[in-house]
């Protein structure tokens, strides 16, 4: 990963978005993508032959301490303030409601702002492949964000990320005063897998934090 993180492409408040700050929905949508394992690992890779893109929120405090995550190993955080609807493996098993381009997506995550937690700052919204396939191999999908309005604030596609990346920081919250922040990132990560994900952003916000005086 490059020690120089790109500017945002998107970058205001909930309210100068014009979204409705109450409740957020992450979200994907791809159609179903085989993948056909290759050479002597095809035996060993039954489970994998089909695309798995993952979904996850992270929660930190002031300092950008890990407080809490929610993904598909978690649906809910401690204070049931960020849900997750349920993991789908591969864009399709969640039925045909919830198929690429059907009315619902196959896979999203809550964010009731006003139930955050005070002494949580920043919430990062990440997306993984799973089993490492690259975003852009799927046929065709997105990550969006809207609100309960359906007021959509930004969308992803997933064939326009680089040929490569595997793990995406799209986009993190920030609270202020009386709103809350948001950044559009697109930035792909190193990290193999949510977890890991998480601590790399953790070090990224960081790095972002002001200097304290007389330091």
């Amino acid at each position: 990963m490059s020690t120089t993180t790109p500017s945002p492409l998107l970058s205001d408040s909930l309210k100068g978005l014009g979204l409705d700050a109450g409740t957020l929905f992450f979200a994907l949508n791809y159609e179903f993508t085989k993948i056909e394992p290759k050479g002597l690992f095809k035996r060993f890779k039954k489970n994998q032959g089909a695309i798995d893109i993952d979904l996850a929120c992270v929660l930190y405090d002031e300092l950008c301490t890990i407080r809490d995550i929610v993904w598909f190993k978690q649906l809910r955080d401690k204070a049931e303030s960020v849900k997750h609807q349920g993991d789908s493996l591969n864009g399709k098993d969640r039925g045909e409601q919830a198929m690429y381009l059907a009315p619902l997506d196959q896979e999203q995550i809550r964010l009731f702002l006003d139930k955050i937690p005070a002494h949580i700052t920043h919430i990062a919204m990440i997306a993984n492949s799973y089993h490492h396939h690259p975003f852009s191999r799927v046929k065709k999908g997105e990550i969006h964000l809207s609100d309960d309005e359906g007021n959509r604030c930004f969308e992803v596609n997933l064939k326009q990320l680089p040929r490569d990346c595997t793990t995406l920081w799209v986009a993190h919250l920030r609270r202020e005063v009386d709103d809350w922040h948001l950044t559009l990132h697109n930035l792909p990560l190193s990290a193999e897998g949510l977890a890991e994900a998480a601590k790399e952003v953790a070090h990224e916000l960081a790095r972002s934090l002001p200097i304290p005086q007389g330091v």
